[in-house]
């Protein structure tokens, strides 16, 4: 599946290539020491740990970075994308990705519903490869753009009459830049077949959530359903024989969670499945912050959930969450794909005895394709946990991000963040007086935190780079350190990260808020 990031090479100018090129070359060499600690809380301290037959150990603070300060920047830039929208709520969005993984799993999306001020923001953290989470990219937001379009636009998605890249959605940035060619008729197909049920059971008063949770779970069924081995007979000697086509099989068996904002007007749902996250950044007067989550992690720590899996499967206590894991294995409770914790047994055992081929992606399960005591399915599920929120004058932004940096910082600590980085970005700005007749007590303290915000100017002018250069790195040599590690070692240092930050307009939903 390293086709479906090809479109993550950004085009850049030649020198920049040059530094990813060369930047590329080393994180995939042989092993080397690098000053980072292990993937832990305490990332100050050397570690030693063994990957095959390896052993790695982190180095002092007093070796020389890799790269220079140029490169770092170049290289945390490359995927940053800022758009300026003053639309509705909307003021603007800003994102940025940072790869640990080779291919990077995660993704991201966002576009613009055609009719009305109606935004979708999504992000996708894949897991056993991007396959799954690429899937979700290319499709989750027609799913929800059928589900929340007038009727007359859902005809026209059913009868095919309508370009689904420009004008069922508005997408920024080029929108989907790769998609699977050879998947992209079964896709469409599936999209009019929703279309025509949406149709039929059309109405006007839908219930929001409602509309989001149907798009979810169609789409994990459709999924699901597609990768079945599809049976055929043989015209020349009468066998049956079931065909298995691997793409569609590598996508159900990978997975991906997903966080997505759907945002009209005021009106603000957010639809999580797995361990991605939504935090909204409230300004509660001067620089008082509050990080308001708006999701909920579904893994072993939310105890909610394991309850939930605990009920759903009574007699399985010992068995099903293991370590902390569904069966030992798979950390999030929800999410994409992963049929072989959805699909019955009677399926799974199928797909062993026919895909018979060693270099399959089937054998890296070996016999552990079916879990050990599968007795119950499924285990697993997509059906998105939502939130509703009315965005009030005093929410500024939202940040949806994958774990990869809810590992290394804390939502309070990216909302200050994002606040110090607004804050230090408007001292650019020539300054003017806010109003007349001001005091020379008023002006002196205005011109005071004018000279504070200069304390908070940042490197870089993305938001997300600032916060994936945080997250990553406090000083240039860790980095340089970060950014150079092998891809055989990257993952147990971090996750690959992805970043959106949408920013509000304030008068707006001042104007407008019920």
């Amino acid at each position: 599946m390293l086709k479906c990031v090809r479109h993550y090479i950004s085009k850049k100018h030649k020198g920049q290539i040059d530094i990813v090129k060369e930047w590329m070359k080393t994180s995939s060499g042989t092993a080397r020491h690098f000053s980072v600690g292990s993937h832990s809380n305490d990332r100050s301290n050397p570690s030693i740990f063994t990957v095959g037959s390896r052993h790695y150990k982190g180095l002092d603070d007093s070796q020389s970075p890799r790269l220079t300060p140029h490169q770092v920047t170049t290289i945390l830039r490359l995927n940053e994308t800022s758009i300026e929208e003053n639309n509705g709520a909307i003021r603007g969005f800003e994102t940025n990705q940072l790869r640990s993984n080779n291919p990077i799993e995660d993704r991201r999306g966002e576009a613009k519903l055609p009719h009305g001020n109606k935004y979708l923001f999504g992000v996708y953290d894949g897991h056993a490869g991007c396959a799954c989470a690429q899937a979700l990219n290319e499709r989750l937001f027609n799913y929800l753009a059928v589900a929340l379009s007038p009727s007359e636009v859902v005809e026209r998605v059913k009868n095919g009459e309508i370009d689904l890249d420009k004008e069922l959605l508005h997408w920024y940035h080029g929108g989907v830049e790769y998609r699977h060619s050879e998947l992209r008729e079964l896709y469409d197909k599936s999209l009019r077949k929703f279309a025509r049920e949406n149709l039929t059971n059309f109405s006007d008063d839908q219930y929001v959530p409602d509309i989001l949770m149907q798009a979810f779970l169609r789409l994990d069924e459709d999924i699901g359903s597609e990768a079945l081995p599809v049976t055929t007979n043989s015209v020349l000697n009468g066998n049956t024989s079931s065909v298995l086509n691997t793409e569609l099989l590598t996508i159900a068996f990978a997975g991906a969670v997903a966080c997505v904002a759907y945002i009209d007007g005021t009106d603000m749902f957010v639809a999580n499945v797995g361990d991605c996250r939504a935090v909204l950044g409230v300004n509660k007067g001067a620089d008082n912050w509050e990080a308001k989550e708006l999701t909920q992690q579904h893994d072993a720590n939310n105890e909610s959930e394991v309850n939930r899996i605990l009920k759903q499967h009574p007699n399985e206590s010992n068995n099903v969450i293991k370590n902390g894991r569904l069966f030992g294995d798979l950390a999030p409770f929800r999410a994409f794909g992963d049929v072989r914790y959805k699909w019955h047994a009677k399926d799974l055992k199928h797909i062993m005895n026919t895909n018979r081929f060693p270099h399959s992606f089937i054998s890296v399960y070996g016999d552990k394709l079916l879990p050990n005591n599968y007795n119950t399915p499924p285990y697993l599920i997509a059906e998105p946990e939502i939130k509703y929120h009315q965005l009030s004058p005093k929410d500024k932004f939202l940040v949806l991000a994958s774990d990869g940096l809810w590992d290394m910082i804390s939502p309070e600590k990216v909302i200050q963040l994002v606040a110090g980085h607004m804050d230090g970005r408007q001292v650019l700005v020539n300054f003017d007086l806010p109003r007349e007749n001001m005091t020379l007590g008023a002006i002196n303290q205005l011109l005071t935190q004018r000279k504070k915000s200069f304390a908070n100017k940042t490197v870089d002018s993305n938001v997300a780079t600032h916060l994936i250069r945080n997250a990553i790195g406090q000083d240039h040599l860790q980095l340089s350190a970060q950014l150079t590690l092998p891809n055989s070692i990257s993952r147990f240092y971090r996750d690959d990260i992805t970043v959106t930050v949408v920013f509000f307009d304030s008068d707006y939903i001042m104007d407008n808020v019920t």
